[in-house]
């Protein structure tokens, strides 16, 4: 399996499922894009949550290519238990006014997330 499917995979699993989440591949790496609708106030009803930009380290990215299989079929149960982590500790709503973006929290995925 590679990386982006398993780091896909795994946000999948741990965010809302009603959460929008757009893969943004770069030359080496990629990062993912993920937000939510809040529902929190009734005139707003498509007022999404604080964005989370998932970013994977060039380090990762190759250092999981160069993984055995056996350290490879490991990295979806940690980097789901990392985002479960990150997930607890966030707060999604913001109060950002009808025509400006939802701010942005950037969460990295480095080679220590994978392996160690």
């Amino acid at each position: 399996m590679e990386l982006q499917d398993t780091i896909f995979g795994a946000i999948r699993q741990v965010m809302p499922a009603d959460a929008r989440m757009d893969i943004h591949p770069s030359l080496s790496t990629f990062y993912v894009s993920v937000a939510w609708p809040l529902n929190d106030e009734p005139e707003r009803p498509n007022k999404m949550s604080k964005t989370i930009s998932i970013h994977v380290s060039h380090e990762a990215a190759q250092d999981f290519a160069n993984a055995s299989e056996p350290r490879r079929s490991q990295v979806h149960n940690r980097v789901e238990r990392y985002l479960r982590t990150r997930l607890a500790a966030f707060d999604p709503k913001n109060d950002t006014p009808r025509h400006a973006p939802p701010p942005v929290e950037r969460w990295d995925i480095t080679t220590q997330t994978l392996f160690d």
